[in-house]
C-alpha cells in the first residue's frame, strides 16, 4: 500500500445526507462511471462523457483500481456527492441573482 498517497481533495465537502443516500441507491463506495452516466448524465454517450471528465466540464476524478487503459472506471460517491452539492448550490445562486418579478411570472 502506498503511504505517499495524496489526500482526497473535495472542491466542496459533501453533506453527508447526499453521500448516504448515493450510497443506498447506489451500493457501494465506488461506483462504475458507466453506471453514473447512464443514471445522471442520460444526455451523453459514453465516449462524450469520458470527453466531458477528461476536459473537466464534468469535475470528476476516474478512479481506477490497477494501471491499465482498459481497467474499469469508478467514481468514488463521495466525489459524485461534492459534485451534486456544488451544482445544486450553483442553481440556488442562479435563482436568487434572477430579478424578483422573473421569479414570480415563472410562479404562474
Amino acid at each position: 500500500m502506498h503511504n505517499e498517497q495524496p489526500p482526497l481533495r473535495l472542491q466542496v465537502a459533501p453533506r453527508p445526507e447526499t453521500v448516504e443516500l448515493l450510497y443506498r441507491s447506489l451500493g457501494d463506495v465506488l461506483v462504475s462511471a458507466e453506471v453514473i452516466r447512464e443514471r445522471y448524465f442520460r444526455n451523453l454517450n459514453a465516449a462524450s462523457f469520458r470527453e466531458a471528465i477528461s476536459k473537466g466540464h464534468i469535475p470528476l476524478p476516474i478512479t481506477t483500481l490497477y494501471d491499465s487503459r482498459k481497467a474499469p472506471m469508478f467514481i468514488d460517491i463521495r466525489h459524485f456527492a461534492a459534485y451534486i452539492d456544488a451544482q445544486a448550490y450553483a442553481a440556488d445562486e442562479a435563482q436568487a441573482q434572477r430579478p424578483l418579478a422573473t421569479r414570480e411570472e415563472e410562479d404562474v
